[in-house]
């Protein structure tokens, strides 16, 4: 990361504004010192928010994260892997993308699994003395709001190799009313029980109408 030796640092406001598992607002604030890069600011996020830094990531400015985009650099193209050059960013200072008042926002984004994670950045116009004793890129804590986003979902394996394990859980809908394990019969109970009793497609009444009807005994009935 860069070195730190300097007398003034910029405090930066990110949030994330959406993500795969993203259900509560998270916003943290970070203070850059006047050299830093763009790949200082990657690592300052994700330390930030406890994720560990495993997927390609890209910087983007835009009025909103679904409009149109001016990617940083121009010729990067998220869609594609491939062309993701994290190494770039090195060369690209953050006070140079990331001003007060700017217009657009700055938004960094990178893969997973499932879906992208996209943080809005903006300066917050706040310049201060840095601190001698701390090392920055440095998130200020007693400002953060919200817990930290569960990177892969709760309850996954980190350091699963099957892909599956990265892609949250479907949720049935079962109607318009909610679900619940008592709306469902297994196969007996549907077809009346293994006793042939109850309230099932065919219970007791409408076997003797098959047979009456059919002249056939119950065993030969189902082998049809």
């Amino acid at each position: 990361m860069t070195a730190t030796n300097t007398k003034k640092v910029h405090r930066l406001r990110i949030k994330c504004v959406s993500g795969p598992w993203l259900d509560a607002e998270c916003v943290r604030f970070i203070d850059v010192p006047e050299n830093a890069n763009l790949y200082d600011l990657h690592v300052a996020i994700q330390d930030a928010v406890a994720f560990d830094d495993e997927y390609p990531f890209y910087f983007f400015k835009a009025l909103a994260p679904e409009g149109s985009q001016d990617m940083i650099p121009p010729d990067m193209d998220p869609e594609d892997e491939e062309s993701i050059d994290d190494d770039v960013y090195e060369d690209i200072q953050v006070l140079s993308e990331i001003k007060p008042n700017a217009r657009k926002h700055t938004f960094y984004g990178f893969k997973s699994d499932v879906d992208d994670w996209i943080f809005q950045i903006d300066h917050t116009g706040e310049i201060m003395d840095a601190d001698p004793r701390v090392f920055y890129p440095a998130a200020y804590d007693a400002l953060s709001i919200g817990p930290n986003p569960e990177q892969y979902g709760s309850g996954f394996d980190d350091y699963s190799t099957n892909e599956n394990d990265f892609v949250p859980q479907a949720r049935r809908s079962f109607g318009a009313d909610e679900y619940t394990p008592d709306d469902e019969q297994d196969d007996d109970d549907f077809f009346g029980g293994s006793d042939r009793g109850g309230d099932g497609f065919f219970d007791d009444e409408d076997e003797d109408e098959n047979d009456d009807f059919l002249d056939e005994d119950e065993d030969d009935f189902w082998r049809r």
